[in-house]
């Protein structure tokens, strides 16, 4: 009988239950971090490919400043293309000596996920392209 006690009353019994109640909150935290970057990551991706190709579409025109609203079209079709639509007001087309520049600015990376206050993560980024028309 005192055998029974000694084997039901382990010090070691329910150890790994403790263990794993520990473990898992943090566990959840990294790979829900995992995943918030990740898409942010893919985000910013999709901006940089949309707005090259914002650009590309401007370097070909006769002039930038007139077809502004294809230009925004342009990569906001592309951007939308990878699930994550630009905000057209947030796109600038500018047309210098040589080149045209499209650049989108305040883009939040992590919109829509909040993980300790990263959805305020703003960026700014440009294309440049040659300007390829001729007179």
């Amino acid at each position: 009988m005192l055998k029974r006690f000694q084997r039901l009353w382990r010090r070691d019994r329910g150890s790994a239950i403790v263990e794993f109640a520990l473990v898992v909150p943090i566990f959840f935290m990294v790979v829900y971090a995992i995943f918030a970057f990740g898409r942010g990551y893919s985000r910013l991706n999709a901006l940089n490919s949309s707005i090259r190709e914002g650009a590309r579409k401007a370097s070909t025109m006769p002039s930038a400043l007139q077809h502004r609203d294809s230009i925004t079209r342009v990569v906001q079709r592309f951007s939308s293309s990878y699930g994550y639509a630009v905000d057209t007001s947030l796109v600038v087309v500018a047309f210098g000596t040589g080149s045209d520049t499209v650049r989108v600015t305040n883009y939040a990376i992590f919109a829509g996920i909040n993980f300790f206050g990263l959805q305020s993560i703003t960026v700014t980024r440009a294309a440049i392209f040659r300007w390829e028309y001729g007179p």
